[in-house]
């Protein structure tokens, strides 16, 4: 096991959780492999996150406040981390996931072998999966976890060595150009899916365009500025219909709400063309979800 990670957190408005989410950081002391530092990186607040993080810190001292006066969106906050973190390998996380259990620690558990260079946990919803969008929301992250297991895909949490010194500051897609400049050092991946993080999917269509939009408009930049790179498996579209129908086999499926999954994809994926394609809009600094920082903090 690898001592001395850095855990990185960009947040915008993140009071409904990030305090949560700082006590399951620290809850572990350095005996038990937590982490030497946790760094904050607070953009454009407007609520209460930055004082909730200032009281976090006065009691442990390896939490630390950066502030952006202004948003300048995720990629700016993760170079910003890339830059100041002491430690190796950098946990990066989204402030609206939870950590189960010792998910930090088995994420950081691979890089033991130097030849790792990158790891991915496991994402997990709180939502319903009785209803419409927490049905979508299940499926999405179960899809997610068969392709990993297949091959590699980073979600909300990755672990990474710092062996390149920035990303793009107007992607929207920042795991995925984290995960290609590690693979082009030479270094391998390794999906986690025992490290097991929470969060929740969004409730509403609304919200649920918003964060799936800017994801698939992403990809679009991404392609653009990178043609040589291959997209994640999870924009394989002959690959995920295979572990969709696996899914179907071994869990069954309400069919009225797999079709209403499937159109809203559809529609997404159209609105994002039109943004990259149309509208030229980079979703950079995105439109943030409220629907999924109600996290209930349980498991």
């Amino acid at each position: 096991m690898t001592a001395g990670y850095s855990v990185g957190i960009a947040a915008y408005n993140e009071a409904a959780n990030i305090g949560r989410l700082l006590d399951r950081l620290v809850s572990h002391g350095p005996a038990s492999w937590g982490p030497a530092e946790v760094l904050v990186v607070a953009s454009g607040c407007t609520d209460a996150t930055e004082a909730i993080v200032r009281a976090r810190a006065e009691r442990d001292g390896r939490i630390r406040l950066m502030v952006e006066p202004e948003r300048r969106g995720k990629a700016s906050a993760v170079n910003l981390l890339i830059a100041r973190a002491a430690g190796d390998p950098l946990v990066l996380m989204s402030a609206d996931v939870l950590p189960q259990g010792d998910a930090v620690a088995r994420l950081i558990e691979p890089f033991a072998d130097k030849g790792v260079g990158v790891t991915a946990g496991r994402i997990m919803p709180e939502n319903d999966p009785k209803a419409f969008m927490g049905f979508y929301a299940n499926l999405f992250w179960s899809l997610h976890h068969r392709v990993a297991l297949q091959g590699f895909k980073a979600g909300e949490v990755v672990a990474f060595r710092r062996v390149f010194e920035s990303i793009p500051g107007d992607t929207a897609t920042d795991e995925t150009w984290i995960v290609q400049r590690v693979l082009e050092k030479g270094l391998a991946s390794r999906y986690v899916p025992e490290a097991v993080f929470r969060n929740r999917g969004p409730d509403n269509v609304r919200d649920f365009l918003k964060v799936r939009r800017r994801h698939l408009a992403g990809y679009h930049h991404l392609r653009k500025l990178r043609p040589d790179w291959r997209l994640p498996d999870t924009m394989d579209n002959r690959k995920v219909l295979k572990l969709l129908r696996a899914e179907i086999s071994e869990n069954g499926m309400n069919p009225a709400f797999l079709a209403g999954s499937l159109l809203l994809e559809l529609w997404a994926r159209l609105l994002a063309r039109f943004d990259f394609q149309v509208a030229k809009k980079n979703h950079c600094v995105w439109e943030t979800a409220d629907s999924t920082k109600r996290l209930s903090g349980e498991g």
